[in-house]
C-alpha cells in the first residue's frame, strides 16, 4: 500500500506540473492575442477616423457645385483628405483608399484598408498580420435651416413676359422688371432637378435660364437708389432683422450693435460678422425700415477689406468661374473659404404687394460672392454661387438650395 501510495503521489505532481506549464502557456497565449488586438482595434480605430473625415470632405462637393458637375469633385476631395492622413504613423498609399461617389443620392463612401499590419506576440502562434479596414459613407440631405446669414434679402427670380428685351430671363441693366404687371409674368420655386415638375421653376438655380443654373450668374443684391430698375418696389430696399446672438462679436472697423436686433448698428454688424442664430425656411422675420444705405456700406466694406484681392474668374470650373485670389506669381482658387462668399435669403417675390410691408419669409438661402461696392451710393453687386450649408430642423427640409451633411454608414 505504501508503495502504491507514494507511486501515485509521485505521478500526480507530475500530470501538475504539465497542466501548470499547458496553462502558463495559454496564458501567455491569450495575453500575447490581447496585446496585438488592442493595437489592431487602435488602428481600426485611426482608419475609421479617417474614412469618416473623408467621406465628409468629399461630401462637401455636393455643397459647392451643381450636382451634375460634382463627381470629380467629391471624390478628389475624398482621395486628398485621406492621402493627408497616416495608420501608426505610416502614411496612406493610394492603393489602400478606395471612394465610390453616388450622384442619385447625393452620397460618398470611403474604404481605407491596409493588410498585414504587423504583430508582435501572435507570430509566435502563427499569425503574420493583420488585415485593418474601415468603410464610411457621407451623404448631403435637404435642409430647411441655415446660420450666419447677412441681413439682405433677395428677391428670388420670377418670368418676366415683357420686360426682358433680350429674352434672355435675367434682369440686366436698363430692363424694369416689374412683378405681377403683365400677363404671363410668374413665379415658381426650384424645387430641384428631381422634382418631376422642375422645369417650370423660375427661382436662382432652376433650368430656366440654361444649362449652367445660374452658377456665376451677376445679380444686384441690393440698390441704394429707390428709382433704380433693380429696386422691386419703391420705399422697400429688404434689409432684415435677425434674433440677437449673444455670442456674436463686432466689426473691426465699425463698432458693434449692442446686443439687439434692430438698428443700423446691429444690421451693420450682421454683414460684417457671423450672427449664429438659426434662420429656418418659411418663418417670419421683420424688415427693417429704411434704405440702411451707411450700414450695408460699412459692413460690406469691412467683408471686401478682408480679402480685397479676391475677384471672380469665369474661366474656372469648367467655364462655370469660381472665387480666386493671387499667391505669388499666380493665382489660387479659394472655393468658398473666402469672407466675401456670404449666404444670403431668397424671398417668394409675390409676398410683396406694397411699401407697408414689415415682414418676410424665406423660400430658399444661396451662397453669394460679394463683388464691389465702390461707395456708398453704388449698388451691391454678386455672383450666385449655389448651395448653403444648413442643418436640420424640425420645420419644413425642402430648401432646394440649402443642404446638410451626416454620415450614414
Amino acid at each position: 500500500m505504501r508503495l502504491r501510495r507514494s507511486f501515485n503521489v509521485d505521478n500526480e505532481s507530475g500530470g501538475t506540473l504539465v497542466l501548470v506549464a499547458l496553462s502558463m502557456f495559454l496564458l501567455l497565449g491569450m495575453a500575447a492575442l490581447a496585446v496585438d488586438m488592442a493595437a489592431a482595434f487602435a488602428w481600426r480605430a485611426e482608419a475609421q477616423k479617417i474614412a469618416d473625415a473623408s467621406a465628409l470632405a468629399g461630401g462637401s462637393a455636393f455643397l459647392d457645385v451643381p450636382v451634375e458637375v460634382a463627381e470629380q469633385p467629391a471624390s478628389d476631395r475624398a482621395y486628398d483628405y485621406a492621402l493627408r492622413h497616416s495608420i501608426k504613423g505610416e502614411a496612406i498609399d493610394s492603393s489602400e483608399v478606395t471612394v465610390q461617389v453616388s450622384l442619385a443620392d447625393l452620397r460618398v463612401r470611403v474604404w481605407i484598408n491596409r493588410p498585414d499590419m504587423p504583430v508582435w506576440f501572435a507570430s509566435i502562434l502563427g499569425f503574420d498580420g493583420v488585415d485593418i479596414g474601415a468603410m464610411a459613407a457621407a451623404q448631403a440631405l435637404d435642409a430647411g435651416a441655415a446660420r450666419c446669414l447677412k441681413p439682405i434679402a433677395v428677391p428670388d427670380a420670377w418670368f418676366d413676359a415683357d420686360d426682358d428685351a433680350n429674352d434672355n430671363n435675367l434682369w440686366d441693366t436698363g430692363e424694369a422688371w416689374e412683378f405681377g404687371s403683365d400677363p404671363g409674368d410668374r413665379y415658381q420655386r426650384y424645387d430641384g432637378p428631381d422634382d418631376p415638375d422642375a422645369t417650370n421653376g423660375t427661382g436662382y438655380g432652376s433650368e430656366l435660364r440654361g444649362p449652367n443654373r445660374d452658377w456665376g450668374r451677376p445679380i444686384q443684391l441690393k440698390t441704394t437708389n429707390p428709382n433704380n430698375e433693380f429696386n422691386f418696389e419703391p420705399g422697400i430696399f429688404f434689409p432684415w432683422r435677425l434674433p440677437p446672438d449673444p455670442n456674436q462679436g463686432e466689426c473691426e472697423s465699425s463698432g458693434g450693435g449692442g446686443g439687439t436686433a434692430a438698428g443700423g448698428a446691429t444690421y451693420r454688424n450682421n454683414i460684417c460678422t457671423c450672427n449664429n442664430s438659426q434662420i429656418d425656411l418659411f418663418e417670419p422675420y421683420d424688415l427693417e425700415p429704411g434704405n440702411m444705405v451707411g450700414p450695408t456700406f460699412q459692413g460690406i466694406s469691412e467683408l471686401i477689406d478682408a480679402d480685397p484681392t479676391a475677384r471672380w474668374n469665369p474661366d474656372l470650373n469648367g467655364g462655370r468661374g469660381g472665387v480666386e485670389r493671387p499667391s505669388g506669381n499666380s493665382w489660387v482658387e479659394v472655393g468658398t473659404s473666402s469672407p466675401r462668399v456670404v449666404k444670403m435669403a431668397l424671398f417668394d417675390p409675390t409676398q410683396i404687394t406694397g411699401p407697408g410691408m414689415g415682414s418676410i419669409e424665406f423660400n430658399n438661402f444661396a451662397l453669394m460672392f460679394l463683388e464691389d461696392m465702390p461707395n456708398p451710393s453704388s449698388p451691391l453687386r454678386g455672383r450666385f454661387m449655389y448651395f448653403v450649408g444648413g442643418e436640420p430642423t424640425s420645420g419644413p427640409v425642402d430648401g432646394s438650395l440649402v443642404r446638410y451633411l451626416r454620415l450614414v454608414e
